[in-house]
C-alpha cells in the first residue's frame, strides 16, 4: 500500500479510505526545474459509479516523522474539475498543475532510476484519460480500473502503483 493511501486509512478521512487511488512522490519544482518541496499527489474517484477519477489529493511528509517511516499530512483535497493536469516535460518526467484560480504549479516525478520511465508513462495516459477519454485506444493499460494496487511482474513485492 502506498504511504497516501495509508494516511487515508488512518486519519478522519473514513470516506475516502475505499476509493481507487493512483499515487506517486513528486518534487514540486519552479518552471525552470529548480526543487521547490516534496509533494505525494494522489488521484481517486470518489465513487464507485464513477467511470473516471473526480479528485486530486495531495500530501507532504510531516518534518517529525522518522525517514524510514515516514508519515504524510494531506493538505490539499481538489475537484478534478477545478485542476487541469497536463505535460510539462517529458524529458524531465514533470508535469503541470493549473488551478481555476490562474496559479500553476510543477511537479516532477520520483522514483528509482528503473522505475522511472513506466511509471511517468503511466501518469501520461491518465493525463490523457482525463483530458479525453475517448484519446485512450481501447485495450490499451490505463493508471486506472479496478481498485488495489497494480504491479508490474519486474517489479520487487511493495513496489507496485497504487490504485
Amino acid at each position: 500500500m502506498g504511504r497516501l493511501w495509508r494516511c487515508l486509512a488512518q486519519g478522519e478521512y473514513g470516506e475516502l479510505r475505499d476509493c481507487p487511488l493512483f499515487e506517486s512522490d513528486f518534487l514540486q519544482v519552479t518552471r525552470s526545474g529548480e526543487a521547490a518541496s516534496r509533494v505525494t499527489v494522489g488521484i481517486a474517484a470518489t465513487s464507485p459509479l464513477l467511470p473516471l477519477p473526480d479528485l486530486m489529493l495531495l500530501a507532504r511528509p510531516v518534518p517529525a516523522s522518522p525517514p524510514d517511516t515516514e508519515e504524510l499530512q494531506l493538505f490539499g483535497l481538489l475537484p478534478l474539475s477545478f485542476v487541469r493536469l497536463s505535460l510539462h516535460s517529458r524529458r524531465r518526467h514533470q508535469l503541470r498543475a493549473r488551478l481555476v484560480t490562474g496559479r500553476t504549479f510543477y511537479l516532477q516525478l520520483l522514483a528509482s532510476p528503473r522505475r522511472l520511465h513506466r511509471l511517468f508513462a503511466r501518469w501520461i495516459r491518465l493525463l490523457f484519460l482525463l483530458r479525453d477519454p475517448g484519446l485512450c485506444p481501447m485495450g490499451s493499460p490505463v493508471p486506472w480500473g479496478v481498485p488495489g494496487v497494480v504491479r508490474d511482474p519486474q517489479d520487487p513485492p511493495g513496489d507496485g502503483v497504487e490504485l
